[in-house]
């Protein structure tokens, strides 16, 4: 089954991919509140999602309760519990063992925690506001959360569930992949058209790679903020591949790993801006946003295989049940 957000249009669809592709349900967070992240629980029973209010203003104090975090029964469609998130939230990501769910907040300096079996929320603290993309390392033991308003990466053990130190760039981050051994990162940034090979011990850049030239008539970057550029990067699980995306050059671009060998590029849609990878390595799926539908890369032929329109109205993150 493949799980596709969609941010505008207000939704999560499932897409049951051994039978045609056929969407099988649709889930709504409600009218006022945009999904950002999915993700499944590790017996597949379980979809999580969170979503921020459409109307909330971070700088208006009355609001007690702007974003949510719920679980949804992937069997019926419905609605499981749900429990409030204070705050602008961004993406989330999960520990290991799918018991912790680390969500990030653009407008306050913390990161939310939420217990999915108890429910429990605990706020850890960090040095910066502008929190987006979030990580946590293949062990469990260490949470990154980049920043798109002060051009940070903050770390925090999981174990003290406390902020630890954080590293500055000179541009906003925005997705970024860790190895296995949770020594590297592959980061993005606004404005910049590749990526950065990061050393997570010593927190500096060991290199930047420049991805390929942008088409001809596409711009190399949104003319306002937050100026994206790529958007997605990930290992395919068997560490044979790393993939990432060129979000106004509108194609995936695969590398070698962990040589960084360009391998091929692939044209999508428009403003790909999300990917996944099966576990065993053999596809990897990509949104395009603007033109509203998902990709099926074959990570064997390094070729599309499968294109969905309509999926929803600008749609972003996927998750997997394989």
């Amino acid at each position: 089954m493949i799980y596709q957000q969609n941010t505008i249009g207000g939704d999560v669809a499932a897409f049951d991919e051994k039978n045609g592709y056929r969407e099988v349900g649709r889930v709504r967070l409600g009218d006022q509140f945009m999904p950002d992240s999915v993700v499944l629980s590790g017996d597949h029973s379980t979809l999580y999602v969170n979503g921020s209010n459409r109307f909330y203003c971070w700088q208006n104090p009355e609001h007690a309760s702007e974003s949510v975090f719920v679980a949804y029964d992937t069997a019926t469609f419905e609605e499981k519990w749900r429990v409030p998130l204070h705050g602008q939230i961004e993406h989330f990501a999960a520990s290991p063992d799918r018991r912790y769910v680390y969500n990030a907040h653009y407008d306050k300096k913390m990161v939310s925690r939420v217990d999915t079996h108890t429910r429990e929320v605990k706020t850890i603290n960090i040095a910066n506001l502008g929190g987006h993309k979030v990580r946590v390392s293949a062990d469990g033991k260490k949470v990154y959360v980049g920043s798109i308003v002060w051009a940070s990466l903050d770390e925090i053990d999981t174990e003290t569930a406390t902020w630890t130190r954080n590293m500055t760039f000179d541009d906003n981050v925005r997705p970024f992949a860790l190895s296995s051994d949770g020594k590297t990162a592959y980061l993005q940034q606004n404005r910049l058209h590749g990526f950065h090979v990061v050393d997570l011990d010593a927190f500096r850049i060991l290199k930047t790679v420049d991805m390929p030239g942008i088409p001809d008539g596409l711009p190399h970057h949104e003319d306002k903020y937050p100026f994206t550029s790529d958007h997605g990067v990930e290992i395919s699980p068997d560490e044979k591949y790393i993939v990432f995306l060129a979000t106004t050059g509108n194609y995936a671009a695969i590398y070698s790993y962990p040589d960084l060998e360009l391998v091929k590029t692939i044209p999508l849609g428009i403003q790909p801006s999300y990917l996944t990878i099966s576990k065993d390595s053999t596809r990897c799926y990509v949104s395009s946003r603007v033109s509203g539908e998902f990709h099926v890369i074959s990570l064997e032929s390094l070729e599309v295989v499968h294109t969905q329109s309509g999926v929803g109205a600008f749609p972003q993150r996927i998750c997997l049940d394989h």
